[in-house]
């Protein structure tokens, strides 16, 4: 009997990403500092290559929620000074 490499669920996948997205947007939010956009850009990009190695797509779907969750968090901080 071939002990098989234990995987993450779907759903786990999801959850530890949305997580770490979580953490660093809120630390960026927090801080005033507008650099945790480019981390998101990187971490929807190492999902990415996640999906290409292990082959799943829930690697893209990861990617793909942390793209748009994060345009939005974006879009909705974003402030227009006019003075």
């Amino acid at each position: 009997m071939s002990e098989e490499k234990k995987k993450f669920g779907d759903l786990a996948v999801l959850g530890i990403n949305l997580a770490v997205f979580a953490a660093y947007t809120l630390l960026g939010l927090y801080n005033n500092a507008d650099g945790w956009f480019v981390i998101s850009l990187w971490h929807a990009a190492a999902c990415v290559v996640m999906a290409l190695v292990q082959r799943r797509w829930i690697w893209v779907l990861a990617g793909v929620l942390i793209l748009v969750i994060g345009c939005a968090t974006c879009a909705n901080n974003f402030h227009l000074d006019t003075k």
